[in-house]
């Protein structure tokens, strides 16, 4: 058989390359279950319930946790998989181990992952869109970020997301059969014929859509933040050398802009790890937009699997460091958080 008619890579290549990421994906996804449970312990201290910004910032903290949980669920039925694949080519049996199809937990939490993963965009996009707002109508949407819009433009996310997910989830199943690879009887991934079908209206009027979007969007939202900060700190140095810099509507005025400034670089700075850590998954798409056996029945299935597993390597990536953005540009979260540490010690 030909290198071409193998595909890209090698079975050797893809089960290296798979348990390098699915490594690195656990070792990520155990960072971010951590970081993302302070993250909402903190904006529960700051008054999530009262301040809709910091519900928001909560709510899309929520959602990267249930990404990172879903992303260690995902890494043990790929490592799994790709174990029982290397003992079948080896001739050995798996069956003492593997009871339960591998397969059938990685589609699983791959599932879920993705459903939860849709939400973290959504939230994401709505924060960089109003951020946007207020810097170029300030007075007008400077407090369009309410406690009771928030809630429900988060439930209609995930519900969103939910409704997008059940139909894949409903047509997929575990049925206990005769597995031939192991020579035994045991639960086994069931799916039903108009899984893929269905999948592929999903992946191509949601996924492929939100993911191009959200880079669009992002990049503009960007854009526009660092348009604002330029020109804040241009009228705050004019005004300084007009010598307005002591009086008290000024300094005021300073620091609100100063405050502006921070939460915008915050959101600058989140939006552009998003904008970095989408990149895989938008080329793996386009790539399968492109080249028709760049797909899970392809050609060039184990080349494709890789890639979707190296952008949800990216994606947990996304969803496990916020914590230090907050830290690092927002003061309220930086002294809260210090203020429950130093408690914790005592």
């Amino acid at each position: 058989m030909s290198a071409q008619a193998k595909g890209i890579m090698s079975p050797t290549e893809y089960f290296i390359s798979m348990d390098i990421q699915s490594s690195i994906q656990a070792a990520v996804g155990i960072l971010g279950v951590i970081t993302n449970i302070i993250n909402i312990k903190t904006f529960l201290v700051m008054g999530a319930s009262t301040d809709g910004v910091t519900l928001t910032l909560m709510s899309l903290a929520i959602s990267d946790l249930c990404v990172c949980i879903s992303a260690l669920g995902l890494c043990i039925g790929s490592l799994l998989l790709s174990q029982e694949a290397k003992w079948l080519l080896r001739g050995k049996t798996a069956s003492f181990l593997l009871v339960v199809d591998p397969a059938f937990v990685a589609v699983f939490f791959a599932t879920v992952f993705q459903l939860f993963t849709v939400t973290t965009i959504l939230i994401t996009i709505y924060l960089a869109v109003t951020r946007c707002l207020c810097v170029i109508r300030p007075l007008q949407f400077r407090n369009v970020i309410t406690v009771r819009k928030t809630l429900i433009v988060v439930a209609a996310f995930s519900l969103f997301a939910l409704a997008n997910r059940i139909p894949i989830l409903s047509l997929t199943g575990v049925t206990m059969a005769f597995d031939p690879r192991i020579n035994a009887t045991r639960p086994v991934t069931s799916m039903h014929p108009h899984r893929e079908i269905i999948k592929d209206i999903v992946w191509a009027g949601v996924d492929m859509t939100i993911c191009i979007g959200a880079q669009v969007i992002l990049s503009v939202c960007v854009g526009i933040m660092l348009r604002g900060l330029k020109s804040a700190a241009e009228f705050r140095t004019s005004a300084s050398s007009a010598g307005n810099a002591g009086s008290d509507e000024q300094k005021s005025k300073e620091k609100l802009g100063t405050k502006d400034a921070r939460i915008i670089k915050q959101l600058v700075l989140v939006s552009c790890i998003f904008i970095i850590c989408n990149t895989p998954k938008l080329i793996t798409y386009l790539g399968t937009a492109i080249q028709p056996e760049f797909n899970l029945t392809g050609q060039y299935r184990m080349f494709y699997q890789s890639m979707c597993s190296l952008f949800s390597v990216f994606d947990t990536i996304n969803s496990s460091v916020n914590m230090f953005v907050y830290y690092i540009y927002n003061a309220k979260f930086k002294r809260v958080l210090d203020n429950l540490g130093r408690a914790d010690k005592i």
